[in-house]
């Protein structure tokens, strides 16, 4: 079977302002290909990455969500995220596995309060 592969229109339902909702930013070096819809953090340099639910540097808080996919990287990479401003697909967020459903209502709010709606299309 063919899955289609995760496009930026499943994630973002509205985008309040081109050039205002997204963003372009630097993803720290990743082991693991990132999708579309990755829920983001910031380390203390302002280097986005997956947020961390385990941690306690502040990268275990929301500020976005990736915009474009990510490969693995041994250094930095640019890539788009989606900072404020607009209504996403709860459906198709990514977040750790493991993740619980307090630690993902936490990344939610901690997105609604970014302007980042969350809505569940089913």
């Amino acid at each position: 079977t063919y899955t289609q592969p995760k496009t930026l229109s499943d994630v973002l339902l509205v985008e309040v302002a081109k050039g205002w909702t997204k963003q372009n930013g630097v993803l720290a070096a990743t082991t693991v290909a990132l999708a579309i819809g990755t829920v983001l953090s910031k380390d203390a340099n302002k280097i986005l990455q997956p947020i961390d639910f385990a941690a306690t540097d502040g990268t275990e808080n929301a500020v976005g969500v990736l915009a474009t996919k990510a490969d693995i990287s041994t250094g930095q990479q640019k890539i788009v995220w989606i900072a404020r401003g607009a209504v996403v697909d709860k459906n198709e967020l990514v977040f750790p596995e493991g993740a619980t459903e307090p630690q993902i209502a936490a990344a939610l709010a901690q997105l609604e309060t970014l302007g980042i709606v969350v809505q569940d299309t089913y």
